[in-house]
């Protein structure tokens, strides 16, 4: 999939993150969305890295949605 829809769908996931019951599985998903698209730059695949690195960490839920919403501005 093209970044472009890549982030379509990840702003999906995002939008509903905070509601969602299980904040880090929906925070994992709009991860792994973004990692199956292909023809990000170098930054940009750094900057995906970097957030499921974070997400690693097991984040507090209200801290998930804002680095979500940075993250996809970012992209």
């Amino acid at each position: 999939m093209p970044p472009e829809e890549a982030i379509v769908l990840a702003r999906k996931l995002c939008r509903s993150l905070a509601s969602a019951p299980l904040p880090q599985e929906r925070a994992r998903q709009v991860f792994q969305t973004l990692t199956r698209a292909r023809g990000w730059s170098p930054a940009q695949e750094s900057a995906i890295l970097a957030f499921g690195d974070w997400l690693d960490g097991r984040p507090a839920p209200g801290a998930m949605k804002e680095r979500c919403e940075r993250l996809l501005a970012a992209l």
